[in-house]
């Protein structure tokens, strides 16, 4: 097994294997890079969301005199 490293066809499949290695080690790196942006994405829109919904939420008038106030909306 150690002479068949050593002769030239071990070699090459040596370079083969580590090149093999390489590519697939670049796969999952970049794979694991694009999951983590989309999550970085996903979780930056769900707090934009929070936060606009927050703010709409701060920005309605609740007060007391205004709850007898005519609006545009006709009820029976």
């Amino acid at each position: 097994m150690i002479g068949l490293l050593f002769s030239p066809l071990g070699r090459y499949i040596v370079i083969g294997g580590i090149v093999l290695l390489v590519a697939f080690s670049a796969y999952m790196k970049i794979r694991s890079d694009a999951v983590a942006e989309v999550e970085a994405q996903a979780t930056a829109e769900a707090l934009r969301r929070t936060q606009d919904a927050l703010r709409a939420g701060d920005a309605v008038d609740v007060s007391p005199d205004r709850l007898r106030e005519p609006d545009k909306f006709i009820r029976d």
